[in-house]
């Protein structure tokens, strides 16, 4: 698995900004949601990084699921279009990886457009494509964010939950997948044995599924899933030299 170590310079909080499912070309983007999230990242630069966890493109192909009328735009102006929005905060992208929409070009043509995306924005070194550890070190207090889009079927908050426990892969403190479209954010305890102080400690971790920018109200009637409101995570990170803590809350 890949791992990517970031060390931050020291400040009282760190927002992690957990970016999945924008399906930029859907008609269904909440456009006011994703001004919101952009005005957030310039209001807060100094102190913001930024993970990109699957979907970022809508991108219906003639092969693939669904309707080319549920896209105002072709695939490749989703790509110029992902890359202009993106382009001005490149050196705050930690992580990115490849969901199940994006890699629809690559099933066809063999061309990964997530790597494409990368090399534009000069940020081919973070990377992950399906999977990888992000590693932050703030004042002492390390942190690790284990990153996966996501697969499978997921209609409710349980079933999204269930795959997130059969996903996880490391003993990150936090799993964060994105797919299931879910507003989803559960912290649950883990036991570490230490065989050398003889004592079993005890973890605070997390497991989060990131939502995403589209209002989901047409196929979730078609579909008959839950109707949510669009929604993105933001990880917050205690910079305090020996106060160690995660949180999450969302930007709606």
């Amino acid at each position: 698995m890949e791992f990517i170590r970031k060390k931050l310079q020291p400040h009282k909080e760190w927002n992690i900004l957990c970016l999945n499912d924008w399906h930029l070309g859907s008609h269904a983007v909440n456009e006011e949601l994703k001004n919101k999230i952009l005005n957030f990242i310039d209001c807060n630069r100094e102190n913001t990084r930024i993970l990109l966890n699957g979907d970022l493109f809508h991108n219906i192909t003639k092969h693939s699921k669904g309707s080319q009328k549920d896209q105002s735009l072709t695939p490749q102006e989703q790509f110029d279009l992902a890359v202009e929005i993106f382009k001005p905060y490149a050196d705050l992208i930690d992580g990115v990886t490849l969901g199940n929409h994006d890699w629809r070009t690559e099933d066809e043509t063999e061309i990964d457009l997530m790597l494409m995306f990368c090399k534009m924005l000069g940020i081919q070194d973070k990377y992950l494509k399906y999977r990888g550890v992000i590693g932050y070190s703030v004042n002492k207090n390390f942190y690790s964010i284990e990153m996966f889009h996501g697969t499978g079927s997921g209609a409710t908050i349980a079933a999204a939950e269930r795959n997130l426990k059969k996903m996880k892969r490391s003993t990150a403190d936090v799993m964060y997948c994105g797919h299931w479209h879910k507003e989803y954010a559960k912290p649950y305890k883990e036991y570490h044995i230490d065989p050398y102080n003889h004592q079993v400690k005890e973890y605070k971790r997390w497991f989060l599924c990131g939502n995403t920018l589209v209002d989901t109200e047409s196929y979730a009637k078609k579909f008959s899933y839950d109707e949510s409101f669009p929604s993105q995570a933001v990880i917050k990170l205690s910079g305090i030299k020996g106060k160690r803590s995660i949180e999450v809350e969302w930007i709606r």
